[in-house]
């Protein structure tokens, strides 16, 4: 007799034959939309991961512009600078050109110690010792005839014999160093007959605003020695203008006779006369340049010559 098989155990072989297909394919789509899921996850993580990066360069990026922008602002304000300092220097040589067009010699004798009439612009024509060599004398001292103890007025002015002791005027000499370079040569004799002399190559004088101060020396050469750059960025100092650094007075006073002064001096040339060429106690200093005489102040100069010409222009060198 016939064992009777229910139908799912009928079912069950041929069921499974059938449906195995279906079921490896739906097993591989998983694992294939598992594997697209992790690559998704990888690649988003990736992508957060650039992301990040060009937060981060853009960031930097925005920096150095910022830098940038700032260094710009600097750069423009230097180039202004710049071009403000070009335009005054333009201004500036273009006023000193004009001064030289009106420094103009209208006579000159080729005879040593000779005078010449100058016209300076802003000024009346005077007159001036001048030599061959093109020495213009700003002051001279050979005797005691011209007293040197003067106030500011006469200073700025001049005073004194072209021909002998005088003193050529310091509005004038302004102008002069002014509209040109120029360099200073100061011949000196004591009362024995020994000369000596001091030069400078680059010798200028400011304006009365400044207090006549002496603005420029260059550099020393002579055998007197180098008195004179004690007296550097000084202004000049009269018996009724103390624009000395001195703590026991006006220093014009004491010398007898106007300077630029500093606490007081290492050198004066326009101090009293002695015509023995010396200094006993209690008196006025006399004509000194201290480097010459071993800073003997009893000494006392009895000739001084101080003179100054233009320097040759440098001539551009095109290459």
């Amino acid at each position: 007799m016939a064992q009777d098989v229910s139908f799912p155990e009928q079912c069950h072989g041929y069921c499974f034959s059938v449906l195995q297909p279906f079921i490896d394919h739906f097993l591989k789509l998983k694992e294939a939309t598992d594997d697209n899921d992790k690559m998704k996850v990888e690649k988003i993580h990736s992508l957060e991961l650039t992301i990040n990066n060009l937060q981060s360069q853009l960031l930097k990026s925005e920096t150095e512009i910022k830098n940038n922008v700032e260094q710009i602002k600097v750069k423009d304000e230097q180039i202004k600078q710049k071009d403000d300092q070009i335009k005054l220097k333009d201004d500036q040589d273009e006023e000193i050109k004009n001064l030289r067009e009106d420094v103009k010699m209208i006579s000159c004798l080729n005879s040593p110690n000779s005078v010449f009439e100058m016209k300076v612009k802003g000024m009346e024509q005077f007159e001036s010792p001048f030599d061959s060599s093109r020495w213009t004398v700003i002051q001279r001292r050979i005797n005691g005839s011209v007293d040197f103890n003067r106030n500011w007025t006469d200073y700025k002015n001049g005073f004194g014999d072209e021909r002998g002791s005088f003193f050529l005027g310091l509005e004038t000499i302004h102008l002069m160093t002014l509209a040109h370079p120029h360099e200073l040569y100061i011949q000196l004799r004591d009362v024995n007959g020994t000369t000596s002399y001091a030069r400078y190559d680059d010798f200028k004088v400011g304006s009365e605003n400044e207090d006549y101060k002496l603005k420029s020396l260059g550099e020393y050469s002579g055998t007197a020695g180098d008195s004179f750059s004690y007296n550097l960025d000084m202004k000049f100092t009269t018996l009724d203008r103390d624009n000395d650094m001195s703590e026991k007075g006006n220093c014009a006073i004491a010398h007898a006779g106007g300077w630029w002064f500093k606490n007081c001096s290492r050198s004066s040339l326009n101090g009293k006369y002695y015509d023995d060429g010396k200094i006993t106690a209690c008196q006025y200093y006399g004509i000194f340049w201290g480097t010459w005489k071993n800073y003997d102040y009893t000494i006392s100069l009895t000739f001084s010559q101080m003179m100054i010409r233009p320097k040759p222009l440098k001539k551009k060198v095109s290459f």
